[in-house]
């Protein structure tokens, strides 16, 4: 299998990694362990940035509703769209704030001669479709495109559960208990008592003597 592996992901693999390379599997569980606890890291850093962003839109939602409603008054010749033309703020992203921010506080009629936005539903469905389509070309078989699936769900931030190369399991992850995670990341070597570097014990033991551990 190591055959398989081109240069240039050898070379990411031995970027990425701290000790394990291929050829080096004494280090492959220590290795897989510290990588784990460090996408955790990475997954708990996401969430955070994420609920930012959501606190970032709720404020926006208002002050964008505010400005809408100045720039839509009769008389006004579509300023809303050229202002957010000039400040680079797309229309759809916008328009989806003040929407959302509309119905929560029931001011949907403030804007009576406006269409209401596609249902979220729809976008995604649209999203979705327009990406089926510039892939085709690249994804022409079922394991290629069964492959693009699982790599998207994990980039999404779902559990991908792995079967064979028919099918693949797509779950929401629960929710992070911060109580039970820590920014700890475990070693892959250790010194031994006579000075030698030698790898952590990760491997595979019976639950009964990890009970006892």
């Amino acid at each position: 299998m190591e055959e398989q592996f081109t240069d240039s992901y050898r070379a990411f693999l031995r970027s990425m990694c701290s000790y394990w390379a291929p050829g080096q599997d004494e280090y492959l569980s220590g290795e897989i362990v510290h990588q784990w606890s460090v996408r955790q890291s990475f997954r708990r850093e996401m969430s955070g940035q994420q609920a930012e962003v959501l606190k970032r839109e709720s404020v926006l939602g208002e002050l964008l509703y505010r400005k809408k409603r100045e720039l839509c008054r009769l008389g006004r010749n579509g300023r809303w769209c050229a202002w957010l033309r000039q400040r680079k703020i797309p229309r759809s992203t916008a328009d989806r704030l003040v929407l959302q921010h509309a119905e929560f506080f029931n001011l949907t009629d403030e804007f009576p001669r406006r269409e209401r936005s596609e249902p979220l539903e729809a976008s995604i469905s649209q999203a979705a479709y327009r990406t089926s389509d510039r892939l085709e070309n690249m994804l022409r078989s079922p394991q290629a495109r069964i492959k693009f699936v699982r790599c998207l769900g994990d980039l999404l931030g779902f559990d991908v559960e792995y079967g064979d190369t028919d099918s693949v399991r797509l779950t929401i992850p629960p929710p992070v208990d911060e109580t039970a995670t820590t920014d700890f990341e475990p070693n892959i070597i250790c010194v031994g008592d006579d000075g030698k570097i030698i790898p952590v014990d990760y491997e595979l033991r019976d639950e009964a003597e990890d009970s006892v551990l």
